[in-house]
């Protein structure tokens, strides 16, 4: 295989999803998924041995490394040589207040809706708010740009169902399926108006 001889530089910043393990013991890579896009990234040989022991499926990390293409495949190669754990700021109850977010820019960024699978979460209703979030999407011709996507832990368990706006990053907790609406129409609100933004989900 031809890659490029050049290595960019890469920093990204996603949600760590799981790890993928070789000879039983030794990491690999880390899957992470950052904007509805899932990424597999391979830890510096200096760095696997020593990555933070609180790194666990669902939490945030901040990661920077070398990237390079085969010309060939068109495969993109990642490697870290930084693997940083981050925590976004605590969620807000839905019923209390919004968090300001910007308008979708003319970016290729990839719209979704992350909505926490665990047990605790969709006793909680997580199911019911997913059903809700698909029907007003739908409703708004939103369905083929704004993806929903089911996730691992969020952290806040007893505050289900948990879920995160993206590309905003906005975190909400304790949602309830009639607040479907207004969470579409503060976060989306743009791209239903003006069908002319690029956004995509992969």
């Amino acid at each position: 295989m031809s890659y490029q001889k050049q290595k960019l530089e890469f920093n990204l910043v996603g949600q760590l999803l799981s790890f993928v393990i070789k000879d039983s013991y030794k990491i690999k890579y880390l899957r992470i998924i950052d904007s509805g896009r899932e990424y597999w990234i391979k830890p510096d040989k200096e760095i696997r041995d020593r990555l933070d022991k609180t790194l666990t499926p669902g939490c945030w990390v901040d990661i920077r490394g070398t990237k390079k293409q085969c010309f060939k495949t068109g495969k993109l190669i990642l490697k870290a040589y930084s693997i940083e754990r981050v925590n976004l700021p605590e969620p807000a109850d839905v019923p209390i207040s919004f968090p300001q977010s910007p308008p979708l820019k003319r970016q290729a960024a990839k719209a979704s809706i992350l909505v926490c699978q665990k047990p605790s979460c969709w006793k909680r209703g997580g199911k019911a708010v997913c059903q809700a979030l698909a029907e007003n999407l739908r409703d708004r011709g939103l369905d083929d740009k704004v993806q929903i996507k089911l996730t691992g832990c969020l952290k806040q368990c007893k505050h289900g169902p948990n879920m995160v706006v993206m590309p905003d990053k906005a975190r909400y907790c304790r949602v309830e399926p009639g607040q479907a609406i207004e969470l579409i129409e503060k976060h989306f609100e743009c791209a239903s108006v003006a069908q002319e933004l690029p956004v995509t989900v992969s």
